[in-house]
């Protein structure tokens, strides 16, 4: 083997490595919403042709040791105001980079407020010291709580370095629980179509995104492909619901009076 093979062989592996890490870490490269004033002017922002890889990562972040939140899909959004956010996950068949994805069959996602620092991975030292501290040494498998707080560390750090929070506000999944399984707290849509839709009302802030495939008995690494869409609508000013209430009063009075003039 001459030297140009040997130094190709190690080039190779070196960048082998490397795409394996970086692609390893959390991040929200392509997949910003942006921000969103919440005082009705908004447009819906669609991010199309994302993929993940298996058709479980998200419903595995429903058990007690929590799954692998590179099994899932990271996207991040701000609202300078309250507003009514709706989230809607369609899985769909695409092509990128010249490879082939199939739809992902039965979407689910957690909203969290909080954002994950760059480099931010499920293994790292400040992750492992995180997670044997508050699950026991061996009880997690990584770090994605899909329904409830979390944290994660940044590779390469320290063990006792700032780790990122996420405080869950909200899920929602494809299906019902012969799909997504039996864990409290699941919002479901109870139809098993490869589309999952919700909405929420929520307070200003920076929030986070995590979507990935809701079959609990899924076993597939196989990568699968999705459209996100976010929109956010003004929420009605209390104002408002006071003067529907004292219509709907007034209507009332009118009904009564009719009726017992009858």
């Amino acid at each position: 083997m001459n030297f140009f093979s040997k130094s190709n062989i190690i080039v190779a592996g070196f960048l082998l490595a490397f795409v394996s890490t970086t692609s390893a870490h959390i991040g929200y490269t392509g997949r910003d919403f942006g921000t969103f004033t919440g005082n009705g002017s908004d447009t819906p922002k669609l991010i199309a042709s994302n993929t993940v890889t298996g058709d479980f990562g998200w419903a595995s972040g429903t058990d007690a040791n929590l799954g692998d939140s590179h099994k899932t899909r990271a996207f991040k959004f701000s609202l300078l105001a309250t507003g009514l956010v709706t989230l809607e996950i369609q899985g769909l068949d695409i092509i990128r980079s010249g490879v082939p994805s199939s739809s992902l069959p039965h979407p689910g996602f957690s909203i969290f407020k909080g954002l994950a620092a760059s480099g931010s991975h499920d293994q790292s030292a400040a992750s492992t010291a995180y997670n044997n501290a508050t699950y026991g040494v061996g009880n997690w498998e990584g770090s994605f709580n899909a329904l409830g707080d979390w944290a994660v560390g940044v590779d390469g750090a320290a063990a006792d370095s700032p780790l990122s929070y996420f405080t869950y506000v909200a899920n929602a999944a494809d299906g019902i629980a012969a799909n997504y399984g039996n864990a409290a707290g699941i919002r479901s849509d109870g139809v098993a179509d490869g589309f999952v839709k919700s909405s929420f009302i929520l307070g200003p802030g920076d929030y986070s995104i995590f979507v990935g495939g809701a079959d609990i008995s899924g076993t597939s690494t196989a990568s699968f492909g999705f459209n996100a869409t976010l929109s956010v609508v003004a929420i009605p000013e209390p104002s408002i619901y006071g003067l529907l209430g004292s219509g709907i009063a007034v209507l009332v009075v009118a009904y009564r009076r009719r009726t017992s003039v009858r």
